[in-house]
């Protein structure tokens, strides 16, 4: 089990500071912004994620968090396939325009249209986002 602690926050607050002109998302932000999609009438789905200190590997498929996955300190949040990550991590998160699977049970059907308008509404209702449609889905810019 990993230990996350107050080091590692400082350590991506430094890094996302050196390596972008602007954060447009705060640890309370994307909490927010989680709760007020998981508030909204959508189709969970896999979610693909680019984090800060990725690298050249590219995003990652993650599942979005319901809000149990928020049980920790709120800097974090839980993932399956990472165990908890620093929401200060995310350099940016996409909402498939249709629902992405990988064998993973509870989602819905592949292919099933997200309906994006709806989910911008309930952001538009929490706070401002920065956003971008994008053809293949709502990309949620956290740096830039």
């Amino acid at each position: 089990m990993s230990v996350h602690n107050r080091q590692d926050l400082q350590r991506l607050s430094k890094l996302t500071r050196e390596r972008f002109g602007h954060s447009f998302m705060s640890d309370a932000k994307w909490v927010k912004l989680f709760a007020a999609v998981n508030a909204s009438d959508w189709h969970p789905s896999l979610v693909l994620v680019k984090f800060v200190d990725s690298g050249d590997a590219g995003p990652k498929y993650v599942r979005w968090p319901g809000p149990n996955n928020f049980w920790g300190p709120r800097q974090w949040v839980d993932t399956a396939e990472f165990g908890p990550i620093e929401l200060r991590s995310i350099e940016w998160l996409m909402v498939p325009a249709a629902v992405v699977t990988s064998g993973q049970a509870g989602l819905a059907q592949p292919g099933t249209p997200q309906n994006l308008a709806a989910i911008k509404v309930a952001l538009e209702r929490v706070g401002q986002f920065s956003l971008e449609d994008t053809p293949n889905g709502l990309k949620i810019i956290g740096y830039r």
